[in-house]
């Protein structure tokens, strides 16, 4: 049987003063019966103009729907996806017949003098009887340990299943020989790596399954689910609010990722644009991504932002993330997500991030109570106090702290204190109670960057 064999190509122009273009363009085509096979072959030109990367990925999709994406760089991409097999973003599995689409999401091309030509060749392979199907990966163990505390872990890494540079593999050695209690993998547009993930591989260490969805307006981590969540706002008129709600849909959180990183065109997507996104959609607010600083002042920045957001009353934890792609990523600067949990479980975790019992630290042990005068109970972080008359205590403990260290206690109109701290200590801080009130903690190291923050304590008049 002679299998057809399809060829598109073209050119994608800029509009003089546009800057650059986004968007996207598909390409259905018919399989027939038989077809154990599909290859994809993708060339554009040119790379680069200037000073900044042209971008275009390929993803494919079955009648049935997602079956593969490739966010990453090289602009020679030769992808394939078959019963048994597929490429680093892909899913393998049956090959069935029918109408298949190959989508390029154009993330950014540069305006030039010369457009941007692109070529997608998709050729057909004839199937093999008995071939094997993919799994995915197992569900996780209900959980890992039942007792209550702090773990601490990354919700923010990348595999070679889109522009990370390692296997799923590698990366949970890493994780582990890191002495993380979880890892997230969050992969751009595709959760392929979980395919390949030995559960035994994980010992002590709790998997989160995610991904990135890497729309072309911002981008957002997913927590919790296998499955795939449709990340291409603005095709077919599709929104971010639809995305984050079948995020819910399947028990995930929502996470605003660098939401104040540079955009398009430096960084593909990366600034949150979405003017109109329901904020009460989000369960979580990324203000620490990678090191800090950074050349483009992202986490100053974000931080900034929730801060903001905290002084309009809204309840939303910020969170952070190493955004690991390659070694080194773990190092004394990145971030380690603390939560308090119930247990260490997917659900228990993700419950603690909701709840905003998270503290965020690149080294710093940190402790924070809220003590109120009289008969009240003493709360946490994430935790909501009353204090019956009006009187509290914020108490701060630290550990593991450098020397020329400060400390910052805030609330949502500013600064409370500031002080100096040695490598080690506590204090007491008495406040006054007439509204109701948000406290939270900020450790800074001699050099001005953030090395630790709590989130807040919510307290309340008798």
């Amino acid at each position: 049987m002679k299998l057809p064999v399809y060829h598109f190509e073209g050119h994608i122009e800029v509009e003089k003063g546009q800057g650059f273009y986004r968007g996207y363009l598909h390409f259905p085509f018919n399989v027939p019966e038989g077809v154990g096979a599909i290859h994809l072959s993708l060339r554009y030109s040119p790379v680069r103009v200037g000073e900044l990367d042209n971008l275009i990925t390929p993803g494919l999709y079955d009648p049935a729907g997602f079956r593969g994406e490739a966010h990453r760089h090289p602009a020679n991409e030769d992808l394939a996806v078959g019963v048994d097999r597929a490429s680093p973003g892909f899913v393998a599995g049956e090959i069935g017949a029918g109408v298949w689409v190959a989508q390029l999401t154009v993330h950014t091309v540069v305006e030039d003098a010369t457009p941007c030509h692109y070529t997608l060749d998709i050729s057909l392979e004839a199937g093999r009887p008995g071939a094997g199907v993919a799994t995915y990966y197992p569900p996780a163990p209900a959980r890992l340990n039942d007792r209550p505390g702090w773990y601490g872990g990354e919700l923010h890494s990348h595999t070679f299943h889109s522009d990370g540079a390692l296997p799923p593999a590698e990366l949970v050695a890493q994780a582990r020989q890191q002495g993380l209690d979880f890892l997230a993998i969050t992969d751009h547009n595709t959760n392929a790596a979980l395919g390949e993930i030995d559960p035994a591989s994980l010992g002590p260490m709790l998997l989160i399954p995610g991904m990135e969805l890497t729309t072309l307006y911002g981008h957002a981590l997913v927590l919790g689910t296998r499955q795939w969540i449709d990340w291409r706002t603005g095709y077919q008129g599709r929104t971010i609010d639809q995305a984050a709600s079948e995020a819910h849909a399947a028990g995930a959180l929502f996470i605003m990722a660098h939401p104040q990183a540079v955009g398009s065109p430096i960084c593909t997507g990366c600034h949150w644009e979405f003017s109109h996104f329901d904020l009460d959609l989000a369960d979580a607010f990324e203000v620490w991504n990678g090191p800090w600083p950074d050349p483009y002042d992202q986490n100053i920045k974000g931080l900034h932002a929730w801060r903001e957001l905290q002084a309009t009353g809204r309840r939303l934890p910020a969170t952070a993330g190493t955004d690991f792609h390659s070694l080194g990523n773990w190092n004394s600067a990145s971030p380690r997500v603390w939560v308090y949990a119930r247990e260490l479980s997917v659900a228990a975790v993700l419950d603690g991030i909701r709840q905003g019992r998270v503290i965020l630290s690149a080294g710093p042990k940190l402790a924070f109570q809220v003590l109120p005068d009289g008969a009240g109970t003493p709360g946490e972080v994430g935790d909501i106090v009353v204090a019956p008359s009006q009187r509290a205590t914020l108490s701060v403990s630290w550990d593991r702290v450098p020397q020329g260290n400060s400390l910052h206690l805030r609330n949502a109109e500013g600064l409370l204190l500031s002080t100096s701290l040695p490598a080690s200590g506590s204090l007491q801080q008495p406040i006054q109670i007439h509204r109701q009130e948000r406290v939270w903690v900020e450790l800074y190291g001699e050099n001005g960057f953030l090395i630790a923050m709590t989130n807040p304590i919510f307290i309340q008049p008798g």
